[in-house]
């Protein structure tokens, strides 16, 4: 009886829907360890395939004002590991930040993440500060989903390590279809609170570190920096 229903087109679409619903409950179970990691890739992937005639363009456009392609912006990772985010060099318009989707490719950019952080405003958390580092950060902020005008870095560092622990399939879909909704609207990023502006800045405006305690945080930036390039070179000399 069973084998003749499944033998049916309505039997067809209720396997099909099963088979959907079990491969949906799989991936959410995994989703935080395993299958985000796969989704970002996979995506990025067909982005990257959808969008390479403007990636071309952009890069053509670059090298013709700068000389090169891509200039890196360097901040925190994963793991508190300094990473190098992608843009279009001398370009303003919107595709500037396209190239986004080849650290999405590489792995140290997610879909949906935190926000990456300067390392000069990394230099000045403790360790209380370090959950928030447990993924990746995000081409598109969870805080569209939780913050709001009033939001502080306290906040937003915290509402950071929970989505850390969850980082949830349904949770990212919703979040990317709020920014997707908020883009359309024309609306800002007011959901950020303080966050729009420095770490530094916030705590100098605050009273709570000095113009010197910023300098030297500036300083170990800089000199953090510098060995992760010698590092890197290192690396570089060690393959070739």
């Amino acid at each position: 009886m069973l084998d003749e229903f499944l033998k049916t087109p309505a039997g067809h679409a209720v396997f099909g829907i099963v088979i959907a619903v079990v491969a949906i409950v799989i991936i959410e179970l995994n989703y935080r360890l395993f299958f985000k990691y796969v989704l970002d890739f996979i995506f990025a992937l067909i982005a990257t395939v959808i969008c390479s005639p403007v990636l071309l363009v952009g890069v053509i456009i670059s090298k013709k004002r700068t000389g090169y392609a891509f200039e890196e912006t360097p901040c925190l990772g994963a793991k508190g590991k300094i990473i190098y985010l992608k843009a279009f060099a001398g370009v303003q318009s919107g595709i500037k930040y396209l190239p986004r989707l080849l650290d999405i490719l590489c792995g140290r950019l997610s879909f949906v993440g935190i926000a990456p952080l300067k390392l000069s405003d990394g230099a000045l958390l403790d360790d209380n500060h370090m959950e928030r580092f447990g993924t990746r950060p995000g081409l598109v902020n969870h805080l569209v989903l939780r913050g709001h005008e009033g939001l502080t870095y306290e906040e937003a560092f915290g509402l950071d390590a929970r989505y850390c622990k969850k980082r949830e399939l349904f949770t990212d879909i919703f979040i990317i279809l709020k920014r997707l909704v908020l883009a359309i609207r024309g609306d800002g990023k007011s959901y950020l609170g303080e966050t729009t502006a420095s770490y530094g800045e916030v705590l100098l405006k605050r009273g709570v570190i000095t113009q010197t305690d910023l300098l030297n945080a500036e300083k170990n930036a800089e000199e953090a920096l510098k060995k992760d390039e010698m590092r890197t070179d290192a690396k570089n000399q060690r393959y070739n």
